[in-house]
């Protein structure tokens, strides 16, 4: 009889332990991992620009946050739906992915979506950069000129068109020339936001970033000219004032 109830309690022990392992190695369905997409998918070369979306078979309540990692590092974090790489402004104008400023070659752009009870998946592909075309030796380099506002610089690189401010912040946008036709794209996001500001430094200027007027653009186009030391910028479209404002007019070479 003693032997006959030891039997029964072992069993009935190792029912619960048995049950308090599935319970705990398992979870239920909803604490499983979610699957992540984002639209660099089946991309094995990127081109300079592109929307870098990011879908999540999870209600959109239960999202927290969306990193974009590349290589590793953070480079822009989201919040709210939808979920773009450079901002949307609540789906109204959607930021890009611009290249120019990652080393040509092979680069890992990974998208990690943090969802409430702590679970997090994360969805990373391998794809190739292209190089960033050089501007013309004309326009390349730095420029500077006068407003009542104080002195802007002005710089042509690989990376982008970059304005510094009088205040010591600027942003930089990617641009293409063809002849003397300057176009001028969207602004390069290389830094989340953070409170307002990024990590982002440039010959003493801090808070590289930000945007002319949206994170979509706009475009502009401007015809250019060089004159020894005096380069000058005129706009043919620009709907962006902002940016008409800071560009249009004559500045001066230091570099």
């Amino acid at each position: 009889m003693f032997a006959g109830s030891r039997l029964a309690t072992l069993v009935v022990v190792g029912c619960a332990i048995a049950v308090l392992t599935a319970g705990v190695g398992g979870g239920t369905s909803s604490e499983q991992p979610f699957k992540v997409s984002s639209t660099l998918d089946g991309k094995k070369v990127l081109p300079l620009r592109m929307h870098w979306r990011v879908s999540a078979k999870l209600p959109t309540a239960q999202i927290s946050k969306v990193d974009f990692l590349i290589d590793g590092k953070v480079r822009w974090i989201e919040h709210n739906a939808p979920y773009f790489y450079g901002a949307d402004d609540d789906g109204q104008n959607q930021g890009f992915l611009i290249t120019t400023w990652l080393a040509p070659g092979f680069h890992r752009f990974t998208v990690r979506v943090s969802a409430t009870k702590g679970r997090v998946s994360t969805h990373t592909i391998k794809a190739r950069v292209q190089p960033a075309p050089r501007p013309p030796a004309e326009l390349a380099g730095n420029w500077r000129r006068s407003t009542p506002e104080g002195v802007w610089e002005l710089i042509f690189d690989r990376i982008g068109e970059w304005h510094l401010d009088p205040m010591g912040t600027g942003l930089v946008n990617q641009f293409d020339v063809k002849g003397t036709t300057l176009h001028v794209y969207a602004p390069i996001q290389m830094a989340p936001l953070i409170n307002d500001r990024t990590t982002i430094t440039r010959d003493g200027h801090q808070n590289i970033g930000g945007f002319d007027c949206n994170p979509s653009g706009p475009f502009g186009t401007y015809h250019w000219a060089v004159s020894g030391r005096k380069l000058t910028l005129r706009p043919i479209s620009e709907p962006c004032s902002d940016r008409r404002g800071i560009l249009t007019g004559n500045w001066t070479r230091t570099k």
